[in-house]
């Protein structure tokens, strides 16, 4: 956590999220309660404000205070246990297939729906997205299979500002309509994307239209149809990238892409009196890492409208993948593949259940429990810190 400077001084490296919360959140009104509730709790994440336990090393007696976490979805230093967590659940229907990247894109004239509506016009994204592919796949001109995938919602781009946009990491290939044989797609080839361009484009602006006729959608002080002629007359972007290098790799980049937020501490540079700098990617330019400047202000504005609504998931799995049937059918397709000569090396075994902590280990290397101080014995809870009472700046302070 950085130390509190005075308005002129530069926050060098080490700069968080937090950190300007603190000192300039206040300054915000209209907030959502889900707004005003990821505040709070990046703010007090790791603090004496959400407790904690009091550790010490079994080798050399060092003493350390270890406060808990928020859990917060939107927290910067949340993720990382939640992305190891995910990747081990995702293991087990991981299949020995090539897997592929397929993104969905929606015109910048359907931006100011998408920000009016959000958990509206969120869903229906999802639903357009999943009905394209599944629909294109089982299709006899294409795979004519019956796939899976996982999409996972981003609302962002580097910059911080509003795009909605869906990425979906999908198996190449999937059960005949007979479910006894597996169909596999051309290698290093999925579904034409200009065909699934349009399709998408086709069903989500229908989704749309329908759902503003019956005003589960609107926009306030625009016509919200002359948006959806704009975007009809406009280019859409569905792009495929080139299979994945192995299991392994999708399970990290699928790890690194469902946990990811709006902008991590580690792109933050500095903050000189109220501007913040920070680190983006150009993809127009190469993904040449570039430097911005924004004022605090205008940066928490820019992260605060990518909260998602209460309890709306941002990560969801479809076909053979989906919650209900996956249990049955991804065994399904492990028999059909092995019968093929395809063996998955990824499945589930039968070993004792590993803690959270060991799973860090052998996925990063980190041992959590490494005594800091003498670098050889492990820290071993010995009592508990109770929470303490926390305010920002020109808020209330939390009952």
């Amino acid at each position: 956590m950085c130390a509190n400077t005075s308005s002129g001084a530069e926050v060098p490296t080490g700069l968080e999220i937090a950190e300007i919360f603190r000192r300039f959140s206040g300054e915000l009104s209209a907030l959502s309660a889900e707004q005003a509730k990821a505040i709070k709790d990046i703010v007090d994440c790791r603090t004496a404000a959400l407790g904690g336990h009091v550790h010490q090393c079994d080798h050399c007696g060092h003493v350390q205070d270890l406060y808990n976490s928020c859990c917060n979805r939107h927290c910067p230093k949340c993720q990382s246990l939640k992305q190891v967590k995910w990747i081990e659940e995702r293991r087990k229907d991981l299949l020995p297939v090539e897997y592929f990247h397929v993104v969905f894109t929606i015109p910048s004239a359907l931006h100011p729906l998408f920000h009016f509506n959000q958990r509206a016009c969120y869903n229906l994204l999802f639903a357009a997205v999943k009905e394209t592919l599944l629909e294109v796949a089982s299709n006899s001109t294409f795979l004519e299979a019956r796939i899976g995938l996982t999409a996972v919602l981003h609302t962002w781009t580097q910059n911080i500002l509003f795009h909605p946009h869906i990425h979906c990491i999908v198996p190449g290939g999937g059960l005949n309509r007979e479910g006894t044989k597996w169909t596999s797609c051309k290698e290093g080839y999925f579904l034409p994307v200009k065909i699934l361009s349009t399709v998408f484009r086709g069903k989500l602006l229908g989704k749309l239209e329908r759902a503003l006729k019956k005003g589960k959608v609107r926009l306030p002080g625009k016509d919200p149809f002359a948006l959806l002629r704009e975007a009809t007359n406009t280019s859409w972007v569905v792009f495929s990238k080139p299979p994945f290098a192995g299991p392994d790799q999708v399970l990290r980049y699928l790890g690194r892409y469902t946990q990811r937020i709006a902008i991590s501490n580690n792109r933050l540079v500095s903050l000189n009196g109220r501007q913040v700098t920070y680190k983006w990617k150009d993809r127009a330019d190469g993904d040449k890492q570039k430097l911005a400047t924004v004022d605090a202000a205008e940066l928490i504005r820019r992260f605060l409208m990518h909260v998602l609504p209460h309890g709306f998931m941002r990560i969801r799995h479809y076909g053979l993948l989906a919650n209900a049937v996956h249990k049955d059918l991804i065994p399904l397709c492990r028999k059909l593949l092995a019968a093929e000569g395809k063996h998955d090396h990824t499945a589930e075994d039968d070993s004792e259940p590993e803690t959270w902590q060991q799973v860090m280990t052998r996925l990063t290397g980190i041992d959590m429990t490494l005594c800091p101080e003498c670098r050889h014995g492990h820290l071993i809870k010995k009592e508990t810190i109770q929470p303490s009472k926390w305010s920002l700046p020109g808020r209330a302070a939390s009952p």
